[in-house]
């Protein structure tokens, strides 16, 4: 019998987080997806990159028009820190309560928090999405992800681990919940953030220490490529060894960019 997974969940209460089964009904985060999110891998009780991860989230919750409920951000280490080893932990800050087009004047933060180990494989099979995928908000990771998980969903019942998605124009946005990165003839290069990309912590810190351009990346560019990987804060750096089926090549660079985010 496998072992349960444990899940703790919390609500800001404008002094401390509060135990919590949930955001309420009422809140529009949960009646219509207007919430953001950062996602935050956390290892042997150390939340990685979470300066950056919380500057992120600041940055999201103002081009949403939320103001997050000061002091919140600044308790979200000792919260999640002291709860489990390894695992992954969300942080949302929602629109509050109200109608969709009211004014977003007091706003929710929730943290949730599960035990998960992380056991990957060497690389990742990926496919093309078929269906244009139009990101809200040019890629802010909102709660409106109900597009991307029917799209990972798709690729996995082709026996893929991940899928490419591509915007309505045919350029690629990125896998459904990672950033990706490929060879191109002109050298590595990973979708701009005008094509809908997320602007992801793991996405910057490839950048930071790897030659890759940012630029609009056709459909038939992804599928002629040899090299690509994935990236996020959980997967860290995923090469990838096939495409639609087809062998990709797994360089020693790859795999020493892996190495260095951590394995």
């Amino acid at each position: 019998m496998s072992r349960k997974t444990l899940i703790y969940s919390w609500l800001w209460d404008g002094a401390q987080f509060a135990p919590a089964q949930g955001l309420p009904f009422s809140d529009r985060g949960t009646r219509y997806g207007m919430a953001v999110f950062e996602t935050i891998r956390v290892k042997a009780g150390h939340l990685e990159f979470l300066e950056e991860h919380l500057m992120r989230l600041q940055v999201a919750a103002a081009r949403c028009g939320f103001g997050v409920p000061e002091g919140a951000l600044q308790k979200v280490e000792a919260l999640f820190s002291q709860v489990v080893q390894e695992g992954v932990a969300r942080l949302y800050v929602t629109a509050g309560d109200g109608a969709p087009s009211d004014e977003v004047t007091q706003c929710r933060v929730a943290g949730v928090l599960e035990e998960r180990r992380r056991l990957l494989p060497d690389g990742y099979a990926v496919t093309l999405v078929k269906a244009p995928h139009v990101p809200p908000f040019g890629g802010l990771k909102t709660a409106n992800y109900w597009m991307n998980a029917e799209s990972l969903r798709q690729a996995k019942v082709e026996g893929a681990q991940e899928g490419l998605l591509f915007n309505p124009d045919g350029f690629l946005v990125g896998a459904c919940m990672a950033n990706v990165f490929l060879r191109t003839p002109e050298g590595w290069a990973t979708p701009c953030l005008e094509s809908g990309a997320r602007d992801g912590v793991g996405r910057a810190w490839v950048l930071a220490r790897f030659r890759a351009k940012e630029r609009l990346l056709r459909r038939n560019e992804v599928a002629a490529a040899q090299e690509m990987f994935l990236s996020s804060s959980w997967l860290g750096v995923m090469p990838a060894h096939q495409c639609a089926g087809r062998p990709l090549t797994v360089t020693a660079e790859v795999l020493q960019l892996r190495e260095a985010w951590g394995g």
